[in-house]
């Protein structure tokens, strides 16, 4: 009878996986439809270009008609003990402004190449997105800008709700961006997090060229006054310990990378640095190797992904 109930367990995966197709949305056999809202969600100008993202990019942007409960999902099918709280966008200047974000900063420098298969179903824009804490007497709330690790979603928050200032003092505050420093921050962390993934997933392919002349065995130098020394990380073509888009720590041990980390440290060098940035902090006669491999991996990157990583570390003109 054994033979039974692997069949059955086997047509049961069958069955379970059919139901959902990652290149597209469709509607299953019973006739429910696996979106769970309606798209469009509306018919203003910004609904056009969330149409335009989800038939370029296969993710669709949700602004409105959610709940706390569709950030806290599980592949159980139900929602477990819920961590995210967050609610619809309150406006439509919230909306437009949040959606023209996504549009004109964060796909507007992607191509479906190298996005193939990273986002998830949904990226819901969220108001006032944060986690609850309980400190001794003090019920407090921490924001949450950006949610990568949702089961069929991702996240975005730029526009906060009300809190109180003990919660303000040990978590701060959601800002919307204002000047073009905000958005650059905001664009480039949003960015890291995509190319990170689409890195994982093997969307980019290490060139076997690039290690030529990098020695990872070595162990290199990290400490300030050591710029000269020939090991210095630099010098020795590492641009450093990759940890999130404002953070391209100075590499301390050897160990700590590989020819694959070495690789994305470089796309996060490009996409983090100006050459002027760049240049005040690793100048470029001091650490030749690391200014040709950069160059390497920006030309490589442009041309096989049509991703433009120089685009991505300049301030942005808002005028």
């Amino acid at each position: 009878m054994k033979w039974r109930y692997y069949l059955y367990s086997l047509l049961g995966c069958v069955l379970f996986f059919s139901c959902y197709d990652e290149d597209t949305l469709t509607v299953d056999e019973s006739g429910e439809d696996l979106v769970r809202f309606e798209f469009p969600q509306g018919t203003n100008s910004w609904d056009d270009d969330v149409v335009a993202i989800k038939e370029k990019f296969n993710v669709c942007i949700i602004y409105k008609d959610f709940q706390a409960s569709d950030l806290n999902r599980t592949w159980t099918g139900a929602a477990g003990n819920q961590s995210y709280f967050g609610d619809e966008l309150t406006s439509d200047e919230q909306a437009e402004f949040m959606i023209g974000f996504m549009k004109n900063h964060v796909f507007a420098y992607l191509s479906p190449q190298i996005t193939q298969k990273v986002f998830p179903m949904y990226y819901y824009m969220v108001y006032d997105c944060h986690v609850p804490f309980v400190f001794g007497p003090y019920d407090l709330k921490a924001p949450v800008k950006t949610i990568f690790d949702g089961m069929d979603y991702w996240a975005l928050c730029m526009f906060y709700g009300e809190s109180d200032p003990m919660s303000d003092m040990f978590y701060g505050r959601i800002e919307a961006p204002e000047t073009p420093e905000d958005f650059w921050e905001w664009r480039g962390i949003i960015l890291y997090e995509i190319l990170e993934k689409a890195y994982e997933k093997g969307n980019i392919i290490v060139p076997e060229e690039f290690q030529a002349g990098i020695d990872y065995k070595t162990e290199v130098e990290s400490d300030p006054g050591t710029e000269e020394n020939p090991n210095y990380y630099a010098k020795r073509g590492f641009p450093g310990a990759s940890y999130g888009f404002l953070r391209l720590d100075a590499l301390s041990k050897i160990e700590y990378t590989s020819p694959s980390k070495n690789f994305f440290a470089y796309i996060h060098l490009g996409m983090r640095y100006t050459s002027e940035a760049l240049e005040a902090l690793h100048p470029k006669a001091n650490n030749p190797l690391l200014w040709e491999k950069r160059q390497y991996v920006l030309n490589y990157m442009k041309t096989k992904y049509d991703l433009d990583l120089e685009a991505i570390a300049k301030i942005p003109d808002m005028n």
